[in-house]
């Protein structure tokens, strides 16, 4: 059985390679032009049946098998490509999730270390686009493999590309030892789902990507951190930022420059430190103490503005990782949280691409297959 298994493959790998050359060319009777290439009739290449970085046979048939049912899905959105060839591929992935942080100072630098580290195995499905273009009057080349333009669309299987980017460095930015990260703003919705970019506010019109969360339903793999947990670490860092600036300006050997920063320095830190204070007295007047922490890119809230922010004006909310989230007894091949994504260029063929992805592609079958 294992002989035919990797005949197989062998057999798969071959004819792949000899349907999918590489920057094809193709001679065409009529003059090429744009009105040719929005109406060309591309195809589904073969994809090669092998999960890349595998970590072993089973893991990657199982896999396999569930990454075949998501293509069925978007072949059935997105039958027949027009003005590209299609393809899709598999990744395995190993990242951490959960994991709780210290700081600890070495030769006066503040350095993170991992106190607990836990490791999670997942997967990436991911279609790519790759467009016909004109290469002469009666000839059109395809950019395979290397020529995609960004179009595509991908699921990330236990794998979270929404939760980005720690706070910033310091033990004030974890709660109970876990970093607090940033969460892509929410840009819309989609068939009941959060509709997630990275621009948000005014600038989320210029994003040319959208990510859908699905998780189980009773329970998120992130943790919203509150304004109350949010505002008290905020006053903690700019406490410790501004003295560690003194410590620096002492070192100054020109009394009148050293004093004029002391000065400064001082004055900023109170600043800072009222205005947060000052927002943790309204916050506690208004009932708000436990209500989502949304905020600016700043966290010592030097700048002008509000501390906190809607996401609907370019807030970013604040989460950690949920270390509850990923069940322990369930294999690494088994999606236990899906991200999915689909991005777009300017080209009628992308544009066509997301509106039969957002129009058609049936979540509510993807969201099924959690915990499977």
């Amino acid at each position: 059985m294992m002989k035919k298994q990797i005949i197989f493959v062998l057999l798969v790998s071959f004819q792949a390679a000899a349907q999918n050359p590489k920057f094809p060319k193709q001679t065409i009777t009529v003059p090429c032009n744009q009105e040719f290439l929005d109406n060309y009739k591309g195809k589904w290449l073969i994809p090669d049946k092998t999960l890349t970085n595998r970590p072993n046979q089973a893991f990657s048939l199982e896999t396999i098998k569930r990454m075949g049912e998501i293509h069925k899905l978007v072949e059935e959105v997105y039958p027949q490509p027009i003005a590209v060839d299609a393809k899709w591929s598999s990744l395995y992935v190993k990242t951490h999730f959960g994991n709780k942080i210290k700081y600890v100072t070495v030769d006066g630098n503040s350095q993170m270390e991992y106190v607990t580290t836990n490791q999670v195995e997942g997967w990436i499905y991911n279609t790519t686009l790759f467009p016909w273009s004109c290469s002469g009057t009666h000839e059109i080349s395809n950019g395979y493999p290397e020529i995609s333009g960004g179009n595509g669309f991908a699921i990330d299987a236990n794998h979270l590309p929404i939760l980005s980017d720690f706070m910033a460095d310091g033990d004030e930015w974890t709660v109970d030892g876990l970093p607090i990260k940033r969460k892509m703003p929410t840009v819309g919705n989609w068939k009941g789902y959060e509709m997630l970019a990275s621009n948000g506010g005014p600038l989320a019109q210029q994003n040319d990507q959208y990510f859908i969360l699905i998780s189980r339903n009773d329970m998120l793999p992130y943790i919203l951190v509150t304004r109350k947990q949010y505002l008290d670490r905020a006053m903690a860092y700019a406490t410790r930022f501004y003295d560690n600036l003194n410590v620096i300006n002492e070192k100054i050997p020109d009394k009148t420059e050293k004093e004029e920063g002391r000065n400064r320095n001082l004055k900023a830190k109170n600043a800072a430190l009222k205005k947060l204070q000052d927002e943790l007295e309204k916050t506690r007047r208004d009932g708000l103490l436990d209500a989502p922490a949304i905020v600016g890119t700043d966290p010592l809230m030097m700048n002008e503005g509000p501390v906190f922010l809607p996401e609907s004006e370019g807030g970013i909310p604040l989460t950690i990782e949920n270390p509850d989230y990923f069940r322990k007894n369930l294999p690494g091949y088994i999606p236990q949280v899906f991200v999915v994504s689909w991005s777009w260029g300017k080209e009628k063929f992308g544009i066509d691409f997301k509106k039969a992805i957002e129009t058609n592609f049936p979540v509510e079958k993807l969201k099924a297959m959690i915990d499977k």
